[in-house]
């Protein structure tokens, strides 16, 4: 008989409500992510979170916010900086990526943060989930399912075909910007959930499963999500069974899944 003892927990129900959403939040904005290329971008705006982390931690102030906010400005900064100057995007994405982490690192050793909190913010911890960030991860998950209802079409054709669809005008720069700012927020609500160091690869994993199992844009749609909530709502029992960080644990969880596509494929 299965045991689902974890059910009677709180802050166990909360998880994995969290992980339902993300999960099929990560997923669908992996999907653009992976076939635009901007897993690097992805990247960056994970890591850079160590020192909006740090700035929250020593100024003791909502991290949930603070993060959405810091991880929106980070990511135009960003892409302000290779619109305008002569640096292509990877060259840019490096120089703050190095700089923010620098500068998160100095900060939490200058300060002496707790490890608690460090390695919440690093890895993930499930008991720091509250009810706002449940509400904020629904809200966006909703939003981005009406965008891409609303605009399905213009958005995979910029994404396959970016020259043709900027010659007919079509929005690729708004398309570019709701993603750079959907991937943003994304990152920073799961930040409780999986840690700033591990972020990306759930960007990236259900994402590239998907891809490996699909035959059609539409399968890798649905295909997507699946990956995602199971890789999100396995990896966070897993964690509370063998009390193990829920970040690695929902990463081992996607890293199997697609190791089975593989074998599938």
């Amino acid at each position: 008989m299965i045991d689902i003892s974890f059910l009677d927990y709180p802050f166990m129900r909360s998880a994995l409500l969290m992980g339902l959403v993300l999960g099929a939040l990560f997923s669908l904005v992996g999907i653009f992510i992976v076939t635009r290329g901007m897993a690097f971008f992805s990247d960056f705006v994970a890591h850079s979170a160590i020192l909006g982390g740090a700035l929250a931690l020593i100024a003791n102030i909502d991290s949930t916010f603070f993060l959405v906010l810091y991880s929106l400005l980070i990511a135009f900064a960003v892409s302000s900086v290779w619109d305008r100057f002569q640096l292509s995007k990877d060259t840019v994405l490096g120089i703050f990526y190095g700089g923010t982490v620098a500068g998160g690192i100095i900060l939490i050793s200058a300060k002496g943060l707790g490890w608690q909190s460090l390695t919440g913010l690093l890895f993930g911890d499930i008991l720091l989930i509250r009810p706002v960030d449940l509400l904020l991860s629904t809200g966006l998950l909703v939003l981005f399912v009406l965008f891409l209802g609303l605009n399905l079409k213009g958005l995979v054709k910029s994404t396959f075909l970016p020259e043709i669809s900027t010659a007919e005008g079509a929005r690729v720069r708004l398309y570019d910007y709701a993603l750079i700012s959907i991937t943003a927020v994304t990152i920073s609500l799961s930040i409780k959930v999986i840690g700033v160091l591990l972020a990306n690869a759930m960007v990236v994993i259900p994402a590239a499963t998907a891809k490996l199992l699909s035959r059609n844009f539409r399968q890798f749609m649905v295909i997507a999500p699946l990956s995602g909530v199971a890789s999100f709502t396995g990896g966070i029992i897993l964690s509370f069974y063998f009390n193990v960080p829920s970040g690695p644990s929902v990463i081992a969880t996607a890293f199997g899944i697609f190791l089975l596509s593989l074998v599938f494929k």
